[in-house]
């Protein structure tokens, strides 16, 4: 029976015996059926008025009505009723006159699976004749929507069919120098055309009629009603206009493609908060200059101090205001027109100023200190001052990562920010590393001996769902039993990865989180956990032979484990993270895409990387109530998300006026200190999110 329709019945009897038997014998063989009993004609067209039936089943004749009047009836109605006629005995000249006068079928009593047949074909007809009409309705509507927006497309459209226009927008007209589509309506697309590309034109229009084109865009000049020439593209592709087959043409002038190309490319290098360059071109500005042309200079690593309470004092939109007027004062101590100036991240900035030395790079510092001390900004009426730190680390061509001369001078920085802020200091390679290899030293023995004595443990953060998932999911943290400021997380894993112990690592967290996991799963609990998987496990050839032993052994649910692989490490290693995901799909472990959204072109790495889940990074999830770009920039991932079937978790969440633009969003997850902090054990209520 159609899964759309519910079989209701209009009967046409004046006796219920006979027809009692024929519902019967459909409730019986599990068919929902609903009937209205009829003896007339105004009964029956009452009936139908009143919607109380989709199928007729009449017998031949009762006293005072026929099955041929009923036909009369349903025609005059102009309603989609299909009528069955039930006979005593089999008469095919009969039969065949009540077919030509509108029956669907003409059944005898003596067969009931053929009359269970006839009315479940009939239904089911009428199911499609219903959806044909509906997406008939849908095609209208969509079609109408689409010649509007072709109408008022800010893109030059025409349609043309056998060489001549039959239909343009004013866009089109515009580009051209018409006023009025009765101009152009008829006229040649070839007048359009530069003489001097013509044979070009009409060889292309040829190949593309004949389909032995590969391409469907054209580079010629274009020719104004003026006489006047100018570069276009023209974009060809099959259409319908009004029903008729024909060509849409979609015209670009170059020069305003490449103005806006320009425009969408300095777009995508600035943070459009500040006005300052964006982290990604700083990064990619840095790794040019140490490993490709070699120059020297000085990096400055500014850093807003109390920044906490600049935002407590100010508020979100105040204090955007005041990293926006220090990025304005951070401008003015570019010394040449290459250096720049850059967002690092929230309240952390970076100047590149080229070919100085160390003197001069503290001086500007020095400069930049007290400029950003006596400035008062002014949020609304309210005034509000702060000081900043700088870290100044100097690069030439004896450096060659990137990565270290961007550590020296955060590392600069932060000791001017320990000494109390409001100061410069300046990373002196043969008195720091000495002293910061020494140190490094005694955190590998501590990771060491931590993994051989048991010193590591683990926490659980965890992660709530706003779409009703009753599962438990926690994302997996590795932390120290000996918790001291020498060796916390922070501290110790980029030393372990610095320093080949980082698979060691993974590997701890990976066994003992899934021995806990297999406990939980067999005491009933609905548990998952997310863990971390570093960029050298990443590249480690064995690391799923080893995930797939680690799974038969534990026996825990593969799909209970999802793996977490950074978006900047992903895509710093394209070919392993491919490797990876298509190997994790064979296991059936989950993968996420951790901190995502950073990089300006993640569409990029979704196109290589067979993910599960995307993790948004804090950065733009805690900005989204405030920061335009933000918002935008979450909502493009969230659709995309949608658009792939991938599930979205939002990180860090760090206050309560986040958390209803994020539902608004369809974000399905969300996680962060200000939700539930790091537990020691899977304590966590996930009801009272409920």
């Amino acid at each position: 029976m159609s899964e759309d329709l519910l079989m209701q019945l209009i009967v046409i009897d004046d006796s219920s015996n006979e027809t009692e038997t024929v519902i019967n014998m459909l409730r019986n063989a599990g068919h929902a059926v609903r009937t209205t009993r009829v003896e007339d004609d105004e009964d029956l067209r009452d009936a139908i008025e009143a919607g109380q039936g989709n199928m007729i089943l009449s017998k031949l004749e009762i006293p005072y009505f026929s099955a041929r009047e009923a036909l009369h009836v349903v025609e005059m109605s102009k309603r989609d009723v299909p009528l069955l006629v039930l006979v005593n005995e089999s008469n095919p000249p009969r039969e065949t006159e009540l077919l030509k006068a509108g029956a669907k079928d003409v059944v005898t009593m003596g067969q009931p699976h053929r009359l269970e047949h006839a009315l479940l074909r009939e239904l089911s007809a009428l199911n499609d004749r219903l959806h044909l009409a509906q997406c008939r309705v849908r095609l209208d509507e969509a079609s109408a929507r689409a010649q509007s927006l072709v109408n008022t497309s800010r893109d030059a459209i025409s349609y043309v069919s056998e060489g001549m226009h039959i239909y343009a927008n004013e866009s089109y007209l515009q580009m051209f120098g018409y006023t009025d589509m009765d101009e152009i309506e008829g006229m040649p697309i070839m007048d359009l055309v530069s003489g001097e590309d013509a044979g070009k034109f009409k060889e292309f229009l040829r190949r593309y009629q004949k389909g032995d084109s590969r391409d469907s865009s054209l580079d010629v000049l274009g020719a104004r009603f003026d006489g006047s020439n100018f570069k276009i593209t023209m974009e060809f592709s099959p259409a319908t206009f009004e029903g008729e087959p024909c060509t849409q043409i979609i015209i670009r002038d170059q020069s305003v493609s490449k103005e806006l190309e320009k425009k969408l490319d300095d777009l995508s290098k600035q943070d459009l908060l500040t006005g300052a360059y964006n982290r990604q071109f700083f990064l990619d500005a840095l790794n040019q200059t140490i490993s490709k042309t070699h120059r020297s200079g000085c990096l400055l690593y500014v850093v807003v101090d109390d920044y906490r309470q600049v935002r407590e004092n100010a508020g979100i939109a105040g204090s955007d205001l005041v990293l926006a007027d220090v990025a304005a004062l951070l401008k003015k101590h570019t010394l040449s027109d290459e250096d720049f100036v850059a967002r690092l991240e929230s309240h952390i900035f970076t100047i590149m100023l080229y070919d100085v030395d160390g003197v001069t790079g503290m001086a500007e510092a020095e400069k930049i200190l007290r400029q950003v001390e006596d400035h008062i900004f002014d949020i609304g009426g309210q005034t509000i001052t702060t000081t900043c730190s700088i870290g100044v680390g100097m690069f030439n061509n004896t450096i060659q990562d990137p990565q270290e001369v961007l550590s020296r001078s955060e590392r600069a920085c932060n000791k001017a920010v320990e000494a109390g802020g409001n100061k410069a200091q300046i990373y002196n390679p043969a008195k720091e590393e000495m002293h910061e290899k020494e140190q490094e030293a005694v955190i590998v023995e501590r990771i060491k001996n931590a993994l051989r004595e048991g010193l590591f443990t683990l926490n659980y953060l965890p992660i709530v769902s706003l779409q009703g998932d009753t599962d438990e999911n926690y994302e997996v943290l590795l932390t120290s039993l000996e918790a001291d400021d020498d060796f916390k997380p922070e501290v110790f894993l980029p030393v372990a990865e610095r320093r080949g112990l980082m698979v060691a690592v993974d590997r701890w967290v990976l066994a003992n989180a899934a021995k806990r996991l297999a406990q939980e799963r067999q005491a009933g609990r609905r548990i998952n956990f997310y863990i971390n998987l570093s960029a050298t496990s990443l590249k480690e050839p064995k690391t799923l032979p080893w995930l797939r032993d680690l799974i038969k052994a534990t026996r825990i649910p593969a799909n209970a484990l999802t793996l977490q692989v950074s978006e900047t490490d992903a895509n710093s290693n394209l070919k392993a993270i491919k490797i990876l995901s298509t190997g994790l799909k064979q296991l059936r472990i989950r993968l996420a895409l951790d901190h995502f959204g950073v990089l300006p072109n993640y569409g990029n790495l979704l196109k290589h990387v067979e993910c599960d889940i995307l993790k948004i990074d804090g950065s733009l999830v805690n900005d989204i109530a405030s920061n335009e770009s933000s918002n935008l920039r979450v909502q493009e991932i969230a659709e995309t998300a949608r658009t792939m079937n991938r599930i979205t978790i939002a990180e860090s969440i760090a206050d309560a006026q986040t958390l209803p633009v994020i539902w608004t969003m369809g974000i399905a997850y969300i996680q962060g200190e200000f939700l539930a902090p790091q537990l020691d054990d899977l304590t966590y209520d996930f009801s009272s999110m409920g």
